[in-house]
């Protein structure tokens, strides 16, 4: 049995789910098996899929601790903290958000830096929120250039939005953000933020929160007094908003659901949960990697999806891990990995147009514009909304035809480098069923599949063989619901 704390002890974060689970009368799923659990960190941590050395590895070792820490420590963490908050942020070079190229490559770069040192989230949301200058040269400051409606009232709505989780801001908050103003320079497309530091302020303090409000002072930045009381111990609702957050980029389901939307009215699923996980957030002094390693390392993170007869109709108090469809990235990349044909990436933007370096993988992308035909059938989010529910992971009819008849992934298998090699290799029918199943199922394959493979292979034209089981396998397992989800 797994436990999430260091001497033998269940996890706070089991204990709370489970005693939410006994006042339901509800029993939790097993653990998941070792197979499945390092394949779904492997997913939600880089959204990657274990290499078939990766997951041999694990299996051998069976340490998990060591696992955890080494993934969320990797390259592939700071990638996926990338993308996720370039979805919010609504990276994108064209309309609606208008970053254009160089501010995208800018602000993209600015944000896997901070995430690369583990910048304390509120000191990433004060640098995110206080700067000025050069939207190419300081890209912190495109917050303020997304979207068409620059107004005061739209700024403080998408910050209340992004680290709040409310859908709307208190028209209070607007007056922080009138002294904002953007003027052009010499070069393409830039835009320099600045502040009117002459612009009146409000005669009567400025409320913040009930029972805090703040007297402006003309000549300074009206910006300060509300990003520090937003980042501060005080303001709960910025540390439990992104608790809530990270629960449910872990856990594919917030304690409070949608996750961006925190009114009173929507009310978290296991409150004494949220209030521990907002507890631990700022005691570590806001350190995202250290909450998610806690999430991880819960009995809760590595549940079955399996749900059993009791607790089949569980949907809100995490008695198994809810299935997930993979996320367009996350499918397009492993198709990719699997196959080892990479996809080529086009900007389509005009100003410049960009051909991406091949090899580029869709996690890479970083700009909402630059997109293709499977990436937008798989729900890949249009980055024009900074709502979680802008990306899809539904599985509909349409990606299923998709897979079972698109002639990119035929293509990938017909010109597979992979195969090539496995073919190549001469290994007997029971080797090649093996290798497969650990390469695109990440798993060990049991008897009963190896016997079944065998028998169809059997029947096979003894004219190239080989080749044709391996290619046919792995397109079946390809369009497997193994494969696609998250089990």
């Amino acid at each position: 049995m797994l436990f999430a704390v260091l001497g033998g002890r269940a996890s706070s974060i089991d204990q709370l789910v489970g005693e939410k689970l006994r006042q339901q009368g509800i029993s939790p799923s097993p653990q998941c098996s070792d197979a499945r659990f390092v394949r779904r960190l492997y997913l939600v941590t880089t959204d990657r899929v274990p290499s078939p050395e990766q997951t041999r590895d694990y299996l051998q070792r069976r340490n998990r601790e060591a696992l955890v820490d080494s993934l969320l420590a990797s390259e592939g963490f700071v990638q996926k903290m990338t993308l996720k908050w370039g979805d919010l942020l609504r990276i994108k070079s064209e309309f609606p958000s208008t970053h254009w190229p160089n501010a995208v490559q800018a602000y993209n770069k600015w944000l896997t830096d901070r995430f690369r040192a583990n910048t304390p989230y509120n000191v990433f949301v004060r640098q995110l929120l206080l700067g000025t200058g050069s939207n190419f040269r300081v890209p912190e400051t495109n917050i303020y250039r997304t979207g068409s409606d620059r107004s005061p009232a739209t700024q403080a709505d998408n910050i209340a939005l992004l680290f709040m989780g409310q859908r709307k801001a208190p028209s209070e908050w607007s007056s922080f953000f009138t002294q904002i103003k953007f003027k052009g320079t010499g070069e393409w497309k830039e835009e320099i933020l600045c502040l009117d530091i002459d612009m009146p302020a409000p005669a009567v303090p400025v409320r913040l929160a009930e029972g805090v409000a703040v007297k402006l002072q003309e000549g300074t930045d009206y910006r300060k007094p509300f990003v520090e009381w937003l980042t501060s111990d005080d303001n709960r609702q910025f540390a439990r908003a992104m608790a809530n957050r990270l629960w449910f980029w872990f856990m594919g389901r917030g304690i409070v659901e949608p996750c961006d939307d925190m009114s009173p009215e929507n009310e978290p699923s296991n409150a004494p949960l949220l209030d521990y996980l907002t507890d631990r957030f700022v005691a570590s002094g806001y350190d995202i990697r250290a909450l998610v390693r806690e999430i991880l390392l819960s009995e809760t993170f590595s549940r079955s999806t399996l749900s059993t007869r009791e607790n089949r109709a569980d949907s809100l108090w995490f008695s198994h891990y809810p299935l997930q469809r993979l996320s367009s990235e996350q499918l397009n990349d492993a198709i990719c990995d699997i196959t080892e044909v990479p996809d080529f990436y086009s900007s389509r933007a005009p100003e410049p147009f960009t051909n991406y370096p091949l090899g580029t993988r869709a996690i890479e992308l970083g700009d909402g514009t630059v997109t293709t035909t499977q990436l937008e059938l798989f729900g890949r989010p249009s980055r024009d909304l900074a709502l979680e529910s802008n990306r899809d992971n539904r599985l509909d009819s349409k990606q299923t035809l998709y897979l079972l008849n698109s002639t990119n992934v035929y293509d990938k298998l017909r010109t597979s480098p992979y195969l090539k090699s496995l073919v190549q290799r001469k290994l007997g029918t029971k080797q090649v069923v093996e290798e497969i199943y650990l390469r695109v199922l990440n798993r060990p394959v049991s008897d009963r599949e190896v016997a079944a493979v065998t028998k169809w292979a059997a029947g096979l034209s003894p004219r190239n063989r080989s080749r044709n089981m391996a290619e046919s396998l792995i397109w079946a397992l390809l369009n497997s619901n193994e494969f696609l989800f998250m089990n």
